[in-house]
């Protein structure tokens, strides 16, 4: 045999193995879709851990953001006292059927002492407001209502999912 004939034979061989290696790897990757499409996937989350990563994250939004809300709800007192305390005192008293007008400037200083206490009580009632403590309530409220959800909404449930845009592939999911 000349080395041609070797060549063309390495070359025909070479192309045979390739084709069928080829085949026998789109044979397989058929078979593989097919079995994925028919049986599914199934999927396990774990509620635990995703809950815990949700708590965390609620509870440093919240130290973050209650402070500032907060002091924002303080700089609004003023403004919201002085508009619900408008026009709710009259300058008339009336004691034993007499009826007494009362000056302004003791009507002014009566609206202006009132609304003072009013502003420093419901400033203390916010200042007396535990940020850290409700944070942290806020997270666990997020953790059992994640825990929770994930159970009743997502537990055994079946979502089809399409493979290649084509080709459906039921999801299955435990929740644990």
């Amino acid at each position: 045999m000349g080395q041609e004939s070797v060549r063309k034979l390495e070359r025909r061989s070479f192309l045979l193995g390739a084709g069928c290696a080829l085949a026998l790897f789109v044979l397989l990757l058929v078979a593989a879709v097919a079995m994925l499409a028919s049986r599914g996937v199934s999927i396990q989350l774990d509620s635990e851990e995703l809950a815990l990563h949700i708590r965390e994250q609620v509870e440093i939004q919240a130290k973050a953001s209650l402070p500032k809300m907060i002091a924002g709800a303080k700089a609004e007192i003023p403004r919201i006292v002085r508009e619900e305390m408008q026009d709710q005192l009259s300058d008339r008293m009336e004691i034993a059927g007499f009826v007494f007008t009362m000056p302004a400037e003791l009507m002014n200083q009566l609206e202006s002492n009132l609304q003072k206490n009013v502003e420093n009580a419901t400033g203390r009632i916010l200042d007396g407001i535990d940020t850290k403590t409700l944070a942290l309530q806020f997270g666990q409220d997020a953790y059992r209502m994640v825990r929770q959800t994930l159970q009743e909404e997502l537990h055994g449930q079946t979502f089809m999912v399409f493979l290649f845009d084509r080709i459906p592939v039921p999801v299955h999911v435990t929740v644990n």
